[in-house]
């Protein structure tokens, strides 16, 4: 079940599902409308015969999946994803302010360890 604060604002329920990072596939990010749009028109304002992005282009169309929840806001995941995230019979959702990824358990604690510290340092150099 997805938080209803990371649910859709606009009525639309449809989800974008990614694996990710590209090449390396750790988890699943997962966009809102508003943010797989964004994505959308970047690559759309890339040339045509721009090879990086006609490859760019073919993964993402090739690996993604637009998912609507259903009205008590579940997701349900093709097995294809669920394989390439890892996810057996838990999944840990790490929410990203306006996105969020899907983690199998073991592999985010794995991969996360140390990341207070970076986030620590990052946020310093904002200048808050």
């Amino acid at each position: 079940m997805v938080p209803s604060k990371w649910r859709p604002k606009s009525g639309n329920s449809e989800l974008a599902i990614l694996p990710w990072p590209l090449g390396e596939q750790q988890y699943l990010l997962v966009l809102p409308p508003v943010r797989w749009n964004l994505l959308l028109d970047r690559l759309n304002e890339m040339s045509l015969s721009d090879d990086q992005a006609a490859v760019v282009e073919r993964v993402i169309g090739g690996n993604s999946a637009h998912l609507k929840l259903d009205k008590a806001g579940r997701l349900c995941l093709p097995e294809e994803l669920a394989v390439v995230a890892g996810l057996r019979k838990e999944a840990l959702l790490v929410g990203r302010l306006n996105k969020f990824e899907i983690w199998e358990p073991g592999r985010f604690s794995d991969n996360n360890k140390g990341n207070e510290a970076v986030a620590a340092a990052a946020i310093k150099n904002l200048n808050l």
